[in-house]
């Protein structure tokens, strides 16, 4: 498994611009997952005004490389992690591309138990 942490000081460098760079510099189905991190999530937002923008931003990252982002955020017990997909992508291709890569996703945030947007 590839794996490969970036670590920014959002004071000098964009965070929404590194995402971008990052996504782009490892494209196609082959390529490692990008993560972002709660941390990385709050600079995001607290960068481009608000969650929906940061929302928005991880959306055209998404569509513009083909292939789904996802971000980790801690919560009272353990973490949730949501998948950011891009705009063409069905429910069943998501559940499609989780399920070919669940090992590496549990071996990056544990074992998981997938949750449907409606019951979050």
């Amino acid at each position: 498994m590839r794996t490969a942490t970036v670590r920014i000081d959002a004071g000098a460098v964009s965070p929404a611009r590194a995402l971008m760079a990052l996504a782009r510099a490892a494209p196609g189905d082959n390529g490692p997952l990008v993560a972002v991190t709660g941390r990385a999530w709050r600079d995001l937002a607290d960068e481009l005004g608000d969650d929906e923008a940061a929302i928005r931003h991880l959306l055209r990252v998404a569509t513009t490389t083909g292939r789904p982002l996802c971000v980790n955020f801690s919560i009272e017990r353990g973490s949730r992690t949501v998948f950011v997909v891009p705009r063409d992508w069905s429910e069943e291709r998501l559940r499609g591309w989780v399920a070919g890569r669940h090992e590496e996703l549990e071996h990056i945030f544990g074992r998981a138990t997938p949750v449907r947007l409606e019951d979050v």
